[in-house]
């Protein structure tokens, strides 16, 4: 069995597009990966079949670019979190990723049109695209796919894994997200990074959180920076 992989990410239609993402298993597993292809493999989702689940930074990128003290408190490991219950009879609701509408902000590229990615369309003003990635048991019959009916979700793609068990990617619109909330802790830069490296109009930012069901989140959003703000200030 060759590697399966599934491609996609939001777009306006036209030019612009939000981050893409890759949701892959290796020939033969039954792990599964989830990256924002934009990171350049620096960051993933382990969703390994032991129910042992993380996302961490490669080892590469944390040896090349986190402080020595700071990896030997936190190691390359940003959280870690045992397989949530089920939400229905076999179905687990492994990871949201959430894309406000104002997020399709990127120019599509060449690159992009070359690559086999799963188009979807951009959501309405004041609102979201919550696409969902999902694990059924191979005992679970699903009519269609996953949340079809009850949560009027729309098919990305699916495929099967080496224990019987598929992983489904499906999305919906949702209400806007309120990301306005306060957050507490001294934030850290990277190896010969400083706030100058802000100095840009065109910041993203991956957002993590935790859902009540215990499924974890990321929200793909547009970033301002205080940096950047402040110098667009005009003076007195």
């Amino acid at each position: 069995m060759p590697e399966q992989a599934i491609r996609f990410g939001i777009t306006d239609g036209s030019k612009r597009r939000a981050a893409t993402w890759k949701i892959w298993t290796p020939p033969g597993k039954s792990d599964v990966y989830l990256t924002c292809c934009q990171l350049g493999g620096t960051l993933k989702a382990s969703l390994h079949q032991s129910g042992n689940w993380h996302v961490a930074y490669s080892r590469k990128f944390s040896k090349e670019n986190i402080e020595d003290d700071i990896l030997s408190q936190q190691d390359r490991f940003i959280e870690r979190w045992p397989r949530p219950k089920s939400i229905a009879p076999g179905v687990t609701l492994a990871f949201r990723i959430v894309t406000p509408y104002s997020a399709v902000t990127i120019p599509i590229s060449n690159a992009d049109k070359k690559k086999n990615i799963i188009w979807l369309p951009n959501c309405p003003t004041q609102r979201a695209t919550e696409i969902d990635i999902l694990i059924v048991s191979s005992k679970t019959p699903v009519a269609g796919w996953p949340g079809k009916n009850k949560m009027a979700t729309n098919l990305v793609k699916s495929y099967s894994l080496a224990n019987g068990e598929s992983v489904w990617v499906v999305y919906r619109v949702m209400d806007m997200p309120d990301l306005l909330y306060e957050t507490k802790g001294a934030g850290r830069y990277f190896k010969c990074r400083s706030e100058e490296n802000l100095k840009s109009d065109n910041l993203r930012a991956i957002i993590f959180g935790k859902e009540p069901d215990g499924s974890r989140v990321m929200y793909d959003c547009v970033a301002k920076s205080k940096v950047a703000h402040n110098r667009m200030q005009p003076t007195r």
